[in-house]
């Protein structure tokens, strides 16, 4: 880890760091391959510490929100709330059909990111995207790069399957969502040429169309999409045992994970309780693994999160 000074303005900045393989390993615990190496130190991703008293004011902003009387909660009645932001970036990819255009808004919300158990600044552009990327970078590289096929499920403006592209270039990939702007949105992509072999399917993982069969061999995985359905995965669990793919990969909020002895976990996990976000899932692939009927292949955080919560636990598993 390097540190120093940079000048912002007038103003004399210290504690800033690269945040480069060498920090993602030791935050997901393990060695970074060399070649995603690479990758994760090409976004140039640099965050600064906090003082003390900047800290304060950001764990005094979580409190105060945790307080909230009208917070408002996942779940399905927000299908309009994702049909509107969906729709926002639709807009734009056909305005300017590339990438940047996928990226959704509520990145970068807030100066202040999670990494290894603390607090700090991000202070490089799209820091807390591509702190994202590095961890799906890690995943997909290990997960998904020989699957004949790859679908994501609530994949929103279909972003995430860029960096699916990049590690496996021969895949059929399917992005499935239950709002109609994503389903538009990913038709666009496949039409625009700047993924090839992209498809959108409408699929709601609160009802799950048992119809819609999965291709064999297909790999399968969420991005903050279970989040949102609190304690109503179990459909969708069923639904992927029933279907069998090679593996499911999810980056998800996990409770289970979390150290309610830490402060920044503890406020973590009353952060999903008051959202209503993704509740008993490590738990649930526990018991079905007790009975045979999945295999659990990684259940760990990553160390890597949000101002609000950490909410990009890795967890893998496949059918028996």
């Amino acid at each position: 880890m390097s540190g120093g000074k940079e000048m912002t303005g007038d103003k004399e900045v210290t504690g800033v760091f690269d945040c480069g393989p060498a920090e993602f390993a030791q935050a997901f615990g393990e060695t970074i391959p060399a070649h995603v190496a690479e990758r994760v130190a090409a976004y140039g991703i640099r965050c600064r510490r906090m003082p003390l008293a900047e800290r304060d004011g950001w764990l005094r902003k979580i409190a105060a929100t945790l307080l909230e009387a009208q917070l408002s909660k996942a779940g399905e009645r927000r299908l309009g709330d994702w049909e509107n932001g969906w729709q926002e970036n639709l807009d734009r990819f056909l305005a300017t059909p590339c990438a940047q255009s996928l990226v959704p808004g509520y990145f970068g919300k807030y100066d202040a990111l999670r990494l290894n158990g603390e607090l700090v600044a991000p202070a490089s552009p799209d820091c807390e995207r591509n702190m994202l990327a590095a961890l799906e970078d890690w995943l997909f590289d290990a997960w998904l790069a020989e699957a004949p096929a790859v679908y994501e499920f609530g994949c929103g403006t279909g972003h995430n399957l860029e960096r699916v592209r990049r590690v496996n270039p021969v895949a059929r990939l399917y992005g499935c969502d239950w709002a109609g702007s994503s389903n538009r949105l990913v038709a666009a992509i496949g039409e625009s040429g700047l993924l090839g072999q992209v498809e959108a399917r409408r699929f709601n993982i609160f009802e799950p169309d048992t119809a819609m069969r999965l291709e064999p061999g297909a790999a399968v995985y969420t991005v903050a999409s279970l989040e949102q359905v609190g304690e109503g995965f179990r459909p969708f669990l069923d639904y992927l045992q029933d279907n069998r793919p090679s593996v499911c990969v999810h980056i998800e909020p996990v409770g289970e994970l979390l150290d309610p002895e830490r402060l920044l976990d503890y406020l973590s996990l009353r952060y999903f309780e008051k959202r209503g976000y993704l509740s008993g899932f490590l738990l649930e692939l526990r018991r079905r693994e007790a009975l045979g009927q999945v295999e659990i292949l990684k259940a760990q955080r990553t160390n890597v999160g949000s101002l609000y919560i950490e909410g990009y636990s890795a967890v893998v598993w496949r059918p028996r």
